[in-house]
């Protein structure tokens, strides 16, 4: 039976979703997988430990072998499918693209934004951006006229929305031409996109940027591009399920789908794809500070439109905006249409870190291609390598955290010696003994239930405006609901957890962080080693699913802590005042390799390798002849009469001659034949 099926769900169907920060390299990991020709053959071997470098050439050498067939990767922009919903508005403008005018198109991007809210300057404002639509984006749509009535039909962009649904026919009426479809998306309509977003970049790269935000939020929140105060969260999928229909016709189309989503900034979109598809893997990617600056630099120079200052401006607003892309501040508001790329990180199965020259020079992260190239070989062929020390420790940390009590952020963390050998683990906890926040109810507390959970304070003290803490929380209850009853019963059976640190600072109009109830994982895990008997962790190592703040950072250093591996960059001051500092410096690095769920998918064989060979081969070892002689004379010998002289004579003639197993069969032959004689 051919193995070949049992691989077939990975080799034809592979979706990676890519997430990360501005300059991250998720471009980098598009133009790789997109070639025509397979863009590992050429790669060499770095000289690295003699098990990683086997490890390498294993993946290289199936990656690039002519029987596996390399498949280049076709591109989903999210960007490109907000366009879609653009252009279906300017169709319903426009008269369907016969009457492309300035004031018609103003009329689109100006909805697009709310006008009370904006600080910076939006396509459409009443303001110098206004002029891109009349000199640049009003002239382009015009001599697109013809190709934008193409996308209308081919795309279904009609009634102001988009309608690729009926992918089958099921209505039975106008169905949609997959095969045109496919073609024109990730032909021309790709090119489209290029060629309008680089006219809007040329004069200003923030507009654009600040468009597609708020096209997507809108999107997110109310299903049309347009800003709506009225928000629905049965619209937060309105684009995952477009890019879902897209990937269903190249599915349909092609037999053998590999695609990329670029980018994705939005966890729940994220939850979506992962939900829906065994074969989506979600990539982070990131680089050195440098390279993203560099990245950005060189981008903006290339447009060749503006002067050295003007690219300081925008490279400043650009990050400005990225930053505020990243925090998770109006997530965790509750605008879950909102990006949150924090959260997306820590959402990803697979950390790719592109290094500076040096680094890479000296050996202290792996190269670009290979992480790329260990990615591809794992999704084929699951299992193919084990994995490295590395993705092992920061498994243990990440599976770590999901023990946290901590109702703001869960975060893991384990110590090992410089072998790499575990010597604890930790996470954000409250110290032993205590009850952790997930276990504590608001109403327990109001209502005087289970005293034990809640401390003295908590129950009796605190001075806010003349009220204790929990009268505080009762007031606070009150300000929503008519009594404590009432607000049980919206419950629903749900616990209502609370954070002290919160609600303290809020009542004291303070933000003091040394209130938090919860050890950080990081220390957690270095106490451990005295709670339960010293062991020396100098020159040793440290995982986390996060990176350590100022206090961890000195516990570490003060330690002789060697390496921090981590995760997401913390956003104090840790880094450059604390771990940059002095004569023994810790080493940090940004994590690279699988872990999660993808560490999973990624490295449980679908069989046994032993077995995988034997059957896909057909090479099993055989024992030698003579010493099957040998092991049949010692069976026989346990059944031979020892007075029989002339049979022990006969069996010695063959004591060391392989051909003994031919003989004893003639004999076994005549012996039957002379049987039937007799019969």
């Amino acid at each position: 039976m051919s193995l070949d099926n049992f691989y077939s769900l990975r080799e034809n169907f592979i979706v990676l979703g890519l997430t990360g920060r501005t300059g991250g390299g998720c471009n980098d990991i598009v133009d790789l997988l997109t070639k025509e020709e397979n863009p590992f053959i050429n790669f060499d071997i770095p000289n690295v430990n003699i098990n990683e470098k086997q490890k390498i050439k294993i993946c290289r050498d199936f990656v690039t072998n002519d029987n596996n067939k390399w498949v280049p990767f076709k591109v989903i922009k999210y960007q490109n499918v907000i366009l879609l919903y653009l252009i279906s508005e300017l169709a319903n403008v426009t008269d369907n693209f016969n009457d492309i005018k300035e004031d018609k198109i103003i009329e689109v991007f100006s909805k697009i934004f709310d006008s009370d809210k904006i600080k910076t300057p939006r396509i459409g404002e009443e303001d110098k951006t206004r002029s891109i639509i009349k000199t640049d984006i009003t002239p382009f749509l015009a001599a697109k006229k013809d190709i934008l009535q193409n996308f209308q039909n081919i795309f279904k962009l009609n009634d102001r929305k988009v309608n690729i649904y009926d992918i089958d026919n099921k209505c039975g009426e106008d169905p949609l031409d997959t095969e045109q479809f496919n073609t024109l998306f990730f032909g021309d309509y790709f090119k489209f996109c290029q060629d309008f977003f680089l006219i809007i970049d040329k004069k200003e790269p923030l507009a654009r940027q600040l468009f597609l935000q708020d096209a997507a939020i809108n999107l997110r929140g109310n299903g049309g591009i347009f800003f709506n105060k009225v928000q629905d969260s049965k619209n937060i999928y309105t684009v995952a399920e477009i890019i879902k229909q897209i990937i269903k016709v190249n599915k349909k189309e092609d037999g053998q789908s590999r695609l990329i989503i670029d980018s994705l900034k939005n966890s729940l979109e994220i939850n979506y794809f992962k939900e829906r598809y065994s074969g989506f893997y979600l990539i982070s990617s990131n680089s050195d500070p440098k390279i993203a600056n560099e990245y950005l630099k060189n981008k903006i120079e290339n447009l060749k439109s503006f002067t050295q200052e003007k690219i300081k401006d925008i490279i400043n607003s650009l990050q400005d905006l990225d930053e505020t892309h990243y925090k998770i501040n109006a997530f965790k508001d509750g605008d879950f249409n909102s990006p949150d790329i924090e959260n997306c990180i820590q959402k990803a199965e697979y950390y790719v870190f592109k290094p500076n020259d040096q680094d890479l020079n000296e050996n202290r992260y792996y190269s670009f291609e290979f992480q790329l190239l260990k990615l591809i070989a794992l999704i084929l062929k699951p299992g193919i390598i084990t994995p490295n020390a590395f993705e092992r420790s920061m498994q243990l940390a990440f599976s770590s955290k999901y023990n946290s009590g901590c109702i703001s952020r869960q975060v893991g963390a384990i110590v090992t010696d410089k072998f790499y050998s575990v010597k604890a683990v930790g996470w954000n906890e409250v110290p032993e003994g205590q009850t952790p926040c997930s276990l504590r109810s608001m109403t327990d507390l109001v209502e005087g239930n289970e005293r034990n959970i809640f401390t003295k304070y908590e129950r009796n003290e605190g001075d806010y405006d003349g009220k204790t803490f929990k009268e505080k929380v009762k007031e606070t209850i009150l300000e929503k609901f008519e009594d404590v009853e009432k607000f049980k019963e919206d419950l629903k059976g749900h616990s209502c957890p609370f954070c002290f640190k919160e609600y303290h600072n809020k009542f004291e109009a303070k933000d003091n962080q040394v209130h938090t109830r919860s050890l950080h994982a990081e220390e957690n895990a270095m106490l451990q080693i005295t709670k339960y008997g010293g062991q020396p962790l100098r020159g040793g190592n440290l995982f986390t699913t996060a990176s350590p703040c100022e206090l961890c950072s000195k516990k570490a250093y003060q330690l002789g802590i060697k390496n921090i591996y981590y995760i997401d960059p913390y956003p104090g001051i840790a880094k450059t005042q604390i771990l940059k500092s002095g004569s023994k410096r810790p080493k940090l690095f940004m994590f690279q390799g699988a872990v999660g769920r993808g560490y999973f998918k990624f490295f449980e064989p679908y069989l046994s390798i032993k077995d995988e060979t034997k059957l896909r081969f057909k090479i099993t070892p055989k024992i030698p002849e003579k010493q099957t002689a040998v092991q049949i004379r010692k069976l026989l010998e346990k059944y031979i009469d020892k007075t029989d002289a002339d049979l022990i004579q006969y069996l010695d003639r063959y004591k060391d001659d392989p051909q003994v197993v031919s003989e004893l069969v003639d004999l076994l032959r005549e012996g039957v034949k002379n049987k039937n004689v007799k019969q």
